[in-house]
């Protein structure tokens, strides 16, 4: 919920630029059908330019991705009689009270206006059924009796019976525009604007703005037809107590009658005009550059060590082969140590926002916190395996976890799997990551459709900071 919010922001802050810049521009211009598109070429730009993916070179260890997370002092606990050493870094809270009302308020705005505009269907739909229809120049039209502004939605016209006997003809011609030009179409996606950005009134005023457009293409349109330009003006003015009742439909009266009159009467603009259409590609391109994602290609790592051999690299798609879970909010995995209940918990989650964290747990204790990525591993089921990683490490040396047993073999070769994080689209992140797992009969198995896991077996080398 708070992803979707957050894109709404970023396209609420795309649509406030494109109205502002159309507003200054393009706003008394008289190219009606250009300024449409314009606005809807906007529109859509605003939606998608946060939901474009751009990748971008990152360097190697040098990158301050490069970074394994914020580490706490290391804490030592038994285990059944095992000493077990991990470093465990700090957990954040990711939901805050004051977020979850927000969101709660934003998607209750979303609910009423959707409500709202059901009703404004229902409405329209209901009248529909109230009227007849007689047709007109091959055209069907639906009168109704009572006083109602004249309107349009998708193909229908429909028009009070006084104003069809009074001025039939220069209405529906009017009317006939609207439905040319698919301007019904204009505005479900206007109106599915105002539902993801209802708290933005520069939605509104972009709202109000194209269905000014929609009219002054209408009354250009029908001036083009023949009707006398004067008569028509008049006909506007002595309609304009005609109240607008409908959302989705294009009204006869519904727009600013002296600014249309204003603009029958303007000259028309100059080919020049047009040249002002080029800033709108700028600011495109501004919105790109400022929300789209922004994922790291990053030039391949070197280890510090060139003797530590190579590591076996998978897919982000192959990693749940071995229990490690993708999502928008991270990496997590969680396993019973040898796969046994009563030899405790493994927890890891390495977070978009640079954190990770290993937790280890005995045998009945539950997970502490109640942030998202904790919530996330509660739910997750445990892998059900007998292998686990051992040690999680970065190419900078630096450790997230670290589990060994003093009575062991220190000669103990494990099989490090390498994890890009950049390929995993979590953000900035873009750091490597080395998982040391023990090289079981049954993780060998799994990966024999893929590789051979005894190429890959080696000597975990020291953590670096230890030798300081």
């Amino acid at each position: 919920m708070e992803s979707f919010m957050l894109y709404s922001l970023k396209s609420s802050v795309c649509l406030a630029a494109a109205f502002l810049l159309f507003y200054l521009l393009l706003r008394h211009e008289t190219f009606h059908h250009i300024k449409r598109l314009v606005l809807l070429t906007m529109i859509a730009a605003s939606f998608v330019a946060p939901i474009l993916t751009i990748r971008v070179k990152s360097a190697g260890t040098d990158n301050p991705h490069l970074q394994v997370g914020p580490v706490s002092p290391q804490i030592t606990r038994m285990l059944d009689g095992e000493s077990v050493f991990a470093r465990i870094s700090e957990p954040v809270n990711y939901r805050k009270p004051v977020i979850n009302q927000v969101v709660l308020l934003y998607f209750a705005g979303v609910a009423f206006q959707l409500a709202f505009l059901i009703y404004s269907f229902v409405r329209i739909l209901l009248f529909l059924r109230s009227s007849r229809k007689t047709v007109f120049q091959g055209r069907k039209i639906w009168l109704v009796r009572e006083k109602q502004s004249p309107f349009c939605f998708g193909n229908r016209i429909v028009i009070s019976e006084k104003d069809f006997v009074e001025h039939g003809p220069q209405i529906i011609l009017h009317e006939q525009v609207h439905l040319k030009g698919w301007h019904s179409l204009d505005l479900i996606i206007a109106e599915t604007v105002l539902l993801v950005t209802w708290y933005n009134p520069f939605s509104w005023l972009l709202m109000h703005e194209l269905k000014q457009v929609h009219e002054f293409e209408a009354d250009h349109n029908v001036i083009l037809q023949g009707v006398n330009s004067a008569d028509y003006q008049l006909l506007l003015v002595r309609n304009v107590a005609g109240e607008p009742r409908f959302k989705l439909a294009n009204q006869f009266r519904q727009s600013n009658i002296k600014s249309r009159i204003h603009m029958m009467n303007k000259r028309k603009s100059s080919p020049g005009s047009l040249l002002k259409l080029l800033v709108f590609l700028p600011l495109i391109a501004l919105m790109v550059q400022l929300f789209a994602q922004k994922v790291s290609d990053p030039v391949k790592d070197e280890p510090l060590a060139k003797d530590h051999g190579k590591y076996l690299v998978l897919k982000p798609d192959q990693l749940k082969l071995l229990g490690l879970e993708v999502n928008q909010s991270g990496l997590f995995y969680k396993n019973f140590r040898e796969g046994k209940p009563d030899k405790g918990m493994l927890c890891l989650y390495f977070t978009n926002e640079m954190y990770s964290t290993s937790i280890i747990l005995k045998k009945g204790e539950k997970l502490p916190g109640h942030s998202e990525p904790v919530r996330i591993l509660k739910n997750l089921q445990t892998t059900g395996f007998d292998f686990y990683p051992v040690v999680v490490a970065g190419f900078n040396g630096s450790r997230t976890l670290e589990i060994h047993a003093p009575s062991g073999n220190p000669e103990q070769k494990l099989l490090p799997v390498q994890v890009n994080m950049a390929e995993l689209n979590l953000g900035k992140r873009a750091d490597t990551l080395l998982f040391w797992f023990l090289p079981t009969e049954s993780l060998k198995k799994i990966l024999s459709p893929l590789v051979n896991a005894e190429d890959y077996v080696q000597l975990c080398p020291p953590d670096p900071r230890d030798a300081r």
